[in-house]
């Protein structure tokens, strides 16, 4: 799947909402920033790489990789209400699970990104939210099909979701 295809399909399940929600996308624009990152804290969470603290591990992969697409779904949304695809080459991205510290690291620059992102909404920062959060998925251990395959999971869950009155 290329990454217009997946932004189709976050452009269909946002249409989705909006029309149950009764909202536009331009009207929750600062709603889906402050819930990405949100998604991105729990996703740190269940990484648990800043827990220094802790002797706990890291969640099981499987719900790391499920946080990981949770943020995937707000940030592809930013894109479609912000009419912003970022370039993006998959071959170009190396998998390499990180260390603790190279993960806190990325937490901490792409929650700048982020910000950055929420006070100039142009794309020069969209894309270089878009690329830290694509190379987080690398640092973690996961390669581009793992979070495609992940993607389309919960994009059904999230239709279904929707249906149910989450």
């Amino acid at each position: 799947m290329n990454i217009e295809k997946l932004f189709h399909k976050q452009r269909q399940l946002d249409a989705y909402i909006e029309e149950k929600r009764n909202v536009t996308a331009e009207e929750v624009l600062e709603e889906k920033l402050l819930a990405f990152i949100v998604e991105t804290g729990e996703l740190a969470n269940e990484v648990r790489c800043f827990k220094f603290w802790s002797g706990k591990g890291p969640s099981d992969k499987a719900v790391i990789l499920e946080e990981y697409v949770d943020g995937l779904h707000f940030l592809l949304s930013i894109g479609n209400t912000l009419s912003e695809r970022p370039e993006f080459d998959q071959s170009k991205k190396t998998i390499k699970e990180g260390t603790e510290k190279e993960k806190t690291a990325a937490f901490l620059v792409l929650t700048s990104l982020t910000s950055a992102l929420y006070k100039e909404k142009n794309r020069n920062a969209y894309q270089e939210t878009f690329e830290a959060y694509i190379s987080l998925a690398g640092l973690l251990g996961y390669t581009w099909d793992d979070v495609l395959e992940a993607y389309e999971s919960k994009n059904k869950e999230n239709y279904s979701r929707q249906d149910n009155n989450y």
